[in-house]
């Protein structure tokens, strides 16, 4: 556990994941899967420098298998298979599984930047006769391998830019993730299956492979990437639902926003904050929230109309959403002002984005009517919590 006490940035990421992804959870339970997730993956990591040892006499000592039938079933249809594979459970035990109970796999995948730490990892995934292949272009080579009735494995919960993906929802929010899976699966027509590899309280795994889904394909190319890759994306949310501190909280996974922020209501904003200030007060630390008034909206839309009005307004937000930190919230709270929570920040940091947000905003032209520029001004209150202080007192001094 001394990561999840030192490790501020993560331990911070974790939280915030775990109470988005969970807001009917109290923070008791929130800390306790995320104590939960250190721990298991402090386990995987150890297991990992073990696992050159597995053979088929030994794997049963590791793992056992559940649904292979299912495996059995798509292999059968003769047209490979795509994996959905997921930052869940020990995933580095599915290169020495799959090759034992099926056949040898190929994964999709990206050289991790520290290159003795991906040798290490090259070596023990390759061990059984998988093959690595690397993630840029590799379209062509995937195809080629499922008309060969192989196995080919992505890894699909990762956020990943615009460029690359598309937005589904991922447990309520929207998650920017990779097309690669939706597409191979469209133009191959291969069956798609899920392999888990989940830690059973015996310490022995349980690799699930859930039953192949077909992947919807109507003509209309983009909004059937879509549909398959939020079906893909539900499957993911299943298995985390089930086993919530086998999954790796501490990556961005929201990292990518939408176009359109998204907007969090005044209601949301209270119950978040109880919670925020309950993590300042137990960790002791920093807790800011900033107060954000739109000047003169009333009057703006009272002179260009209201869907002028909104449009500043969502423009606004989305110009505050470029500035804030990846663990910041910003909320609606009227109809021309916006709170945003600002975790693990003093008073004199906010002040920083705040700066940036005023500053940001003298860019800003507004056309609400031909020929006329028009620049909207802010005013920002903030405020940081002091201990033991109650939240509507804190809120009042913003």
């Amino acid at each position: 556990m001394l990561f999840y006490h030192l490790g501020t940035k993560n331990r911070l990421i974790t939280l915030h994941n775990l109470l988005r992804s969970f807001p009917e959870k109290d923070l008791k339970e929130i800390i306790r899967i995320a104590k939960g997730a250190y721990r298991h993956f402090a386990t995987v990591a150890a297991e990992f420098f073990d696992m050159s040892y597995v053979t088929k006499k030994n794997i049963h000592k590791w793992v056992e298998v559940e649904g292979l039938e299912n495996y059995e079933a798509a292999i059968a249809q003769g047209k490979g298979i795509l994996s959905i594979v997921a930052h869940f459970g020990n995933w580095e035990l599915l290169p020495f599984g799959v090759p034992i109970y099926a056949k040898a796999i190929n994964i999709v995948y990206r050289p991790l930047d520290n290159p003795i730490i991906d040798n290490m990892v090259e070596y023990v995934r390759t061990l059984m006769g998988n093959t690595l292949i690397p993630k840029g272009g590799s379209g062509k080579r995937i195809l080629e391998l499922l008309k060969e009735n192989q196995i080919v494995g992505l890894l699909s919960d990762q956020n990943v830019d615009l460029q690359e993906g598309v937005f589904v929802d991922f447990f309520g929010r929207p998650a920017c993730t990779g097309k690669g899976l939706a597409v191979m699966a469209i133009r191959s027509g291969a069956p798609v299956i899920a392999l888990f590899p989940a830690r059973q309280k015996s310490g022995k795994y349980k690799a699930i492979v859930k039953p192949a889904i077909e992947a919807v394909n109507t003509g209309d190319y983009e909004a059937d990437i879509v549909t398959n890759t939020q079906r893909f994306t539900n499957i993911i949310e299943e298995i985390v639902r089930e086993y919530p501190e086998q999954w790796f909280w501490f990556h961005q996974r929201w990292k990518t926003k939408p176009y359109q922020p998204q907007f969090y209501q005044s209601r949301e904003f209270y119950a978040q904050l109880e919670k925020e200030v309950e993590l300042a007060s137990l960790h002791e630390q920093p807790l800011t929230v900033m107060l954000i008034d739109i000047d003169k909206l009333k009057a703006f839309s009272d002179t260009y109309g209201h869907v002028e009005g909104e449009n500043v307004f969502t423009r606004l937000h989305a110009l505050v959403t470029r500035c804030r930190g990846e663990s910041y919230l910003s909320y609606w709270f009227g109809n021309d002002e916006f709170t945003m929570i600002m975790p693990a920040t003093t008073k004199e940091t906010g002040m920083l984005t705040a700066q940036k947000v005023q500053e940001e905003l003298k860019k800003e032209i507004f056309a609400p009517t031909s020929g006329k520029e028009v620049h909207v001004t802010v005013s920002i209150g903030l405020a940081q919590y002091k201990l033991e202080e109650d939240r509507k007192s804190f809120f009042y001094r913003v």
